[in-house]
């Protein structure tokens, strides 16, 4: 009985510890730019969501359905939106720590499931509202029972099996990258062992990718659309790869070469299935890039699991004999010196996730407001547009002091279809009464915005022309990478 609880305390450690560590910090950040897209996609109707999903983020909508639930059941709060992701990424951690304990023994299980808590970047995502928290979560999961079920192929461990793959690939495709590494692990497998029970897989696999072929079909028409932005990888993409996906170089690299070194700590054969888990997604993705890119780093995320239990595997090591060092000393000075490493970063993910502080914004104009104001977008401010309208819809607004009211938007972005409002070609006639403006959108520099709000080439916009024409500038907040520029009729009274 004692040996049985033992057995859940990797798991254990690794959820609390990543319960602990990620959420003292679940809402010390503003909602960013892209979780104001999914702010505005999970807060519209069922029918408006489908809608979306006809033009855009179709591959995310299932992720989007579960928050639709979850804001009708408990509000639209950020710890509604972002407590899925750090619930799935404690799951993760935890269940990273049973690969690790099952591969490498107790010690390296509860290493793994700290070493999980560690990375800036893990940390950064499971306090993020978008699915890569459930992508790491289901990825980890699926490797896990593909682990058991190699070892023991009984039907109802191929079908856990499948359904985590396809859990994997509804809420992040990219993910599915690490069926490819699975299908050379269970080829392996096969050629060592004979078992034809081994093929009980294939059909699984075959109904889960089943089920994904419209979220794959509806993800290839709008690749243009959604990742036109991406580039192409090069060779240095390879070699900045772990520091980019660790959010810190020197854990990144320290991560990687206690992998490396895993190889005398592991059976072979472990070791080849745990590198195979870390590299073939790699290879596929960087591949598939090269035609249609696919790569950024987040994406990645789901990587930390065989790279943490490789390195938990070095760390905690038998085969290690340091001279008048224990065991347990050993381990806890690596660790410590992995979360030493990842201090600047831990704190830079905990202060800013280099979006506009919208949150601030709100509390700013809040102060300030007097009755008539209105609020106007530039260009680019498409995803501050939810968030800011969050953190004033929180405020207290009185008859003396009323919340500005969006002055051009015409159709919700949920009305539009997309993730942008449609606004209305009468700017003049809409902003005829309007004396003070706040202008909202990036901060100077940011998306080539200029210093100036007003300057010639902001004009090239027609409703900002028109602004230049009849207000100035009257103040100008930044909040982090966004700013509101207060302006005020050219022609109004000022007060004595």
């Amino acid at each position: 009985m004692r040996a049985k609880t033992a057995a859940f305390v990797p798991f254990g450690t690794g959820v609390v510890v990543m319960l602990g560590v990620a959420g003292v910090s679940l809402t010390s950040v503003p909602l960013d730019w892209d979780e104001g897209a999914t702010l505005s996609a999970a807060t519209r109707s069922l029918g408006e969501l489908f809608t979306l999903a006809q033009h855009k983020d179709a591959v995310i909508t299932p992720y989007y359905l579960v928050l639709f639930v979850l804001t009708r059941v408990f509000g639209e709060s950020d710890v509604v939106l972002r407590l899925p992701s750090l619930l799935a990424m404690a799951v993760g951690a935890g269940v990273t720590a049973e690969l690790a304990r099952r591969v490498a023994g107790q010690a390296a299980g509860i290493t793994a499931g700290v070493v999980c808590a560690i990375v800036p970047s893990v940390v950064l995502l499971a306090t993020t509202a978008r699915p890569y928290g459930l992508a790491f979560c289901f990825a980890s999961l699926s490797s896990l029972l593909l682990f058991i079920a190699v070892r023991n192929p009984g039907w109802w461990r191929w079908a856990a099996y499948g359904l985590a793959v396809a859990l994997t690939g509804v809420f992040h495709l990219v993910t599915l990258s690490i069926l490819a590494a699975h299908v050379v692990i269970l080829v392996l497998a096969f050629v060592k062992d004979r078992d034809r029970r081994l093929f009980r897989s294939v059909p699984m696999v075959g109904v889960a990718l089943l089920g994904l072929l419209p979220l794959v079909w509806l993800g290839r028409g709008q690749h243009q659309s959604q990742l036109h932005w991406v580039a192409t990888p090069t060779w240095e993409t390879l070699v900045t790869l772990p520091g980019d996906i660790a959010a810190s170089p020197a854990l990144g690299y320290l991560l990687m070469g206690l992998a490396v070194a895993a190889y005398a700590a592991l059976p072979a054969r472990r070791y080849v299935e745990l590198v195979l888990l870390l590299v073939v997604p790699v290879a596929v993705i960087l591949t598939v890039s090269l035609i249609a890119p696919v790569w950024v780093p987040r994406y990645g995320v789901f990587l930390f699991s065989p790279l943490a239990v490789l390195a938990a595997a070095t760390i905690t090591s038998e085969h290690v004999r340091a001279v008048a060092v224990p065991r347990l000393a050993r381990i806890v000075v690596l660790v410590a010196a992995l979360a030493f490493l990842a201090l600047p970063a831990q704190f830079d993910v905990r202060e800013t996730h280099k979006a506009p502080d919208t949150r601030a914004m709100a509390e700013a104009i809040h102060e300030q407001a007097r009755p008539g104001d209105v609020l106007v977008y530039t260009d680019y401010a498409w995803t501050m547009r939810p968030t800011l309208t969050h953190y004033l819809g929180e405020l207290e607004w009185t008859e003396e002091r009323p919340q500005p009211r969006d002055a051009l938007m015409k159709l919700t972005a949920g009305q539009n279809g997309t993730l942008e409002v449609l606004e209305v070609n009468d700017v003049e006639g809409w902003l005829s009464k309007a004396e003070r403006i706040w202008l909202i959108g990036p901060a100077g520099g940011v998306y080539g915005a200029p210093v100036d709000p007003l300057a010639p080439e902001a004009q090239k916009i027609w409703k900002i022309k028109y602004i230049a024409g009849k207000y100035r500038v009257e103040d100008s907040f930044t909040f982090s990478t966004g700013r509101a520029a207060l302006l005020v009729r050219k022609d109004a009274v000022q007060p004595a």
